[in-house]
């Protein structure tokens, strides 16, 4: 024993620089159990996200490698097995992690809920938004919304022809979180809500004048809302657009809500015209839905639990002057459940990093900040990211210096948020970013992703509406994701389609390649909606593919940088 004691003062002595986990050959077994154990526990206990993505990104056989590093035995320095009882232990450890890092999905985003706010021009629209989240109500001239208005022209001319986006608070209480005053900037108001609410509510208020209906369908498709909240004028009907964006809303699995404004100047017999007109649209076979009236004694508990699985369609009539019927709406929005586990929009965060850029501005002494939706994977400060595809379909690398979420800078940024990344180039002297680089489609992906941009792709759709024939070179301007652009009709699997019609359709891009992954939907127009689809293949580019009269300069530039990968 004593001898045993001597070699193991002679080992420690022979090695300073060794850690306390570092054993003799002799040393007793229980003393190596329980120093094997406080080193797996405190693996097994990560204090921040950055330790479990750490941990998860670590190959089994990594893993072992590094237990062998931190526990190898004197003498011949043979490698420590692990027991079966250890190796379910290691397992279930290490699925705990996951469980973690997957239920900081729900945690983090369960009660943030986006509302696309869509109807006609003159419906009162941001009006509405402007009442609920500024705490005021209108004067009947439009006082409201010109808190809320992103340019001058549009509170001058009354019309919104940008995405506006706003928040609503609520408390532990289900009570309304109050802007401290109603002038306050949006980064003090924004601050002061996320900080003091349990469940925001996140207005995407879009254009509703026909002249900008591109601008609404790419917040439709791009912002990705977990509801829309369709706006109908009580003395006004039911228009076209109104329809337009109902059927774009249907077309896209959005559930809907119809909220009826200006019922106190609305005649009582234009009123109930309207709302008959509503329900009679609501219950038609292309809509499928059931309509109903809330009247002041219903429980909005039930209409707010079963709008998630899109069962019924409530129908709200609200004043924004008098006041008429908000206690109620904002009692509904205050029930209302995220979308964001049966959407089908958002994969893991443990999956590799896809945001999708919609917004890029030039702050004053930051730099380039693009705003958009984490659909996958987790970001961190100084994450190394793809930027692209550029004009040439390239992909360029790029590292993430901040993020800010609602206005409120965060360590992190999980799939699922709508979030914003201070960005900067990996090489500067190889890459100078630029505002006007920026174009509408271009995504931010996993440095390890090996990404492709592609012009050709093939999609099952359906003609929603079109008053002639679509035949081959038909082209319309495509709208996926963040994508928006005029794309034509290579190849059909029938001679033409009409109104109603379903087909197999080829399409190519006309300027730019674009990122694109099967399965993805689409919507294509011209002028209206035409048609709905799903991405069944993309197409890699090959050195066939004859340039087109649009854009060819691009498409040859972007085959020589293929080539040369």
């Amino acid at each position: 024993m004593e001898t045993t004691e001597q070699f193991a003062a002679q080992q420690q002595a022979a090695k300073n620089n060794s850690t306390n986990g570092e054993l003799g050959e002799n040393t007793n077994n229980t003393q190596s159990t329980a120093q094997s154990e406080q080193i797996d526990t405190s693996k097994k206990q990560p204090k921040t996200l950055a330790n479990i993505l750490d941990d998860i990104r670590i190959s089994t056989q990594g893993e072992e490698t590094k237990n062998s590093n931190d526990l190898h035995l004197d003498g011949d320095e043979e490698e420590k097995k692990l027991t079966p009882e250890e190796e379910d232990a290691e397992k279930q450890g290490f699925e705990s992690q996951l469980d973690k890092l997957d239920s900081s999905l729900a945690v983090r985003e369960e009660n943030d809920i986006r509302i696309a706010v869509i109807g006609n021009v003159d419906s009162g629209k941001s009006t509405l938004v402007g009442v609920l989240t500024k705490g005021i109500m209108d004067d009947g001239r439009g006082s409201a919304r010109m808190k809320v208005f992103n340019f001058g022209h549009e509170a001058q001319n009354g019309r919104t022809s940008s995405i506006g986006q706003e928040i609503m608070g609520f408390d532990d209480t289900k009570k309304q979180v109050e802007v401290e005053r109603a002038n306050a900037t949006k980064n003090q108001s924004w601050a002061h809500i996320a900080s003091n609410s349990k469940k925001l509510i996140t207005f995407l208020d879009l254009c509703g004048h026909e002249k900008y209906l591109k601008t609404t369908m790419f917040g439709l498709v791009g912002l990705l809302p977990d509801y829309s909240m369709i706006i109908v004028g009580a003395n006004m009907g039911v228009s076209r657009m109104t329809k337009e964006h109902l059927g774009i809303s249907l077309a896209l699995k959005v559930p809907i809500f119809i909220v009826i404004t200006k019922v106190d100047i609305a005649p009582q017999n234009v009123y109930e015209q309207t709302k008959d007109t509503l329900v009679k649209i609501l219950k038609s076979p292309g809509c499928g839905k059931m309509p109903v009236v809330v009247k002041e004694d219903d429980d909005v508990s039930v209409f707010a639990n079963s709008l998630a699985s899109d069962k019924v369609t409530p129908i709200f009539t609200i004043s924004n002057v008098t006041g008429q019927g908000l206690p109620k709406l904002k009692e509904f929005m205050s029930l209302l459940h995220s979308r964001i586990q049966i959407s089908g929009h958002f994969r893991k965060p443990t999956d590799p990093v896809e945001f999708m850029i919609d917004g890029v501005y030039q702050v004053t002494g930051v730099g380039l900040v693009v705003a958009g939706t984490l659909k996958a994977g987790t970001v961190l400060p100084n994450t190394t990211l793809l930027l692209g595809p550029d004009k040439t379909g390239k992909f360029n690398p790029v590292v993430v210096k901040s993020i800010h979420h609602k206005r409120t800078p965060v360590d992190n940024a999980v799939s699922g948020q709508a979030v914003c990344f201070n960005i900067k180039p990996l090489d500067s002297k190889k890459l100078q970013l630029k505002r006007t680089h920026f174009r509408k489609g271009m995504v931010l992906l996993d440095k390890n992703s090996n990404p492709s941009s592609i012009y050709d792709f093939e999609a099952e759709v359906v003609i929603l509406h079109h008053a002639t024939t679509i035949k081959t070179n038909y082209q319309a301007v495509i709208h996926c994701g963040v994508i928006r652009q005029a794309a034509k009709v290579c190849d059909m699997n029938k001679d033409l389609l009409r109104t109603g019609d379903k087909g197999h359709v080829k399409f190519k891009f006309m300027y730019r390649p674009e990122y694109l992954k099967p399965g993805t939907t689409i919507l294509f127009r011209e002028g209206r909606t035409k048609g709905l689809g799903v991405v069944t293949q993309v197409t890699p580019p090959t050195t066939d593919v004859k340039p087109h009269s649009h854009g060819g300069k691009h498409h040859k530039q972007f085959k020589d940088q293929q080539q040369q990968q």
